[in-house]
């Protein structure tokens, strides 16, 4: 046979070769859903949009941060509170902050994470807010999450 001859190599990955980096096993313990489960998350101060959008203006206002401005990360970070936070002043912020802190210091159980949540999101109705944040139900009564809604809804910016 004076054919010519197959002399190539295979370059296929072996099997069972890692082809990515290894995910970390998913313990379950993280859900927001009708019960929370934030696992290490659990009882941490948790923020708005709006509070990181604040956070970070400060920051850049000050000159700090300066090693991490020109991150992807950051600056999809920063991107992406100045583009959802509904509270930007600085003086709206602390007022949306003590509204839904308020909530926190009631003996209501709602938590930082639902708090932040509640600012973020900013809802238009209890209805709205219990389908968003599902672990509100049993919480709060419908007038009382209006009531803290519609006050909120009172210091929006829709620039």
């Amino acid at each position: 046979m004076a054919g010519p001859q197959n002399t190539t190599t295979s370059t296929a990955v072996p099997r069972g070769a890692p082809t990515s980096r290894r995910r970390p096993v998913k313990t379950g313990d993280e859900e927001a859903g009708l019960r929370l489960r934030l696992g290490e998350f659990t009882n941490v101060q948790a923020l708005s949009v709006a509070e990181v959008n604040l956070m970070l203006s400060q920051l850049e206002a000050r000159g700090e941060n300066n090693q991490f401005r020109n991150t992807d990360i950051y600056l999809k970070t920063r991107e992406y509170c100045k583009t959802f936070a509904r509270f930007k002043d600085a003086s709206i912020v602390t007022q949306v902050n003590q509204i839904s802190t308020e909530l926190t210091q009631r003996a209501l159980g709602i938590t930082e994470f639902e708090r932040a949540q509640l600012a973020s999101l900013c809802c238009d109705s209890a209805d709205e807010a219990r389908t968003l944040i599902p672990s509100l139900e049993g919480k709060i009564s419908d007038d009382q999450l209006q009531a803290v809604l519609d006050d909120m809804s009172k210091l929006r910016d829709f620039s």
